[in-house]
């Protein structure tokens, strides 16, 4: 992964224009740098869906499909990308990435893709990141617990 010559800087203070525009860059790159589709999603949640690869064919051999929900705004959906490029990464890495507990796999998630836009120059602001990231987290592991006391 290379590193532009100047970094762009990201933040919810800056205009939703610019925003946006960031936005379609990283969108870009991640369709064209690691073949991901990204596509609206309409199921309140963003999320990778990894392609089998019994299914993969010569024509179109993209690993995954990265749905960002469409309700979101443009500052989290950047952060939701992110994430979800981090489970790409993830789920490439065999050492880590399989059979892992569920809030390893999300922080570590968490962690590659901001790593991974980092290094391509996209550098998301590290408070932002963390305050959505451990929200996120919390959120797992109320459901976890949910669960357990059902």
């Amino acid at each position: 992964m290379g590193k532009s010559s100047e970094d762009t800087q990201i933040s919810s203070s800056i205009s939703q224009k610019r925003l946006d525009e960031i936005l379609e860059e990283m969108i870009l790159e991640v369709e064209n740098c690691l073949w991901i589709s990204v596509e609206d999603g309409f199921e309140e949640n963003s999320f990778w869906i990894s392609t089998p690869i019994d299914d993969f064919d010569a024509y179109w051999p993209t690993p995954g499909i990265i749905e960002i929900d469409v309700n979101e705004d443009v500052f989290n959906k950047i952060l939701s990308l992110a994430h979800e490029v981090g489970h790409y990464f993830l789920e490439k890495d065999t050492d880590l990435g399989e059979g892992s507990c569920k809030i390893f796999v999300e922080s570590i998630a968490w962690y590659l893709g901001y790593k991974y836009f980092k290094d391509k120059g996209y550098v998301i602001d590290k408070k932002e990141y963390k305050e959505e990231a451990s929200k996120c987290l919390g959120e797992y592991v109320r459901s976890l617990n949910e669960k357990n006391d059902n």
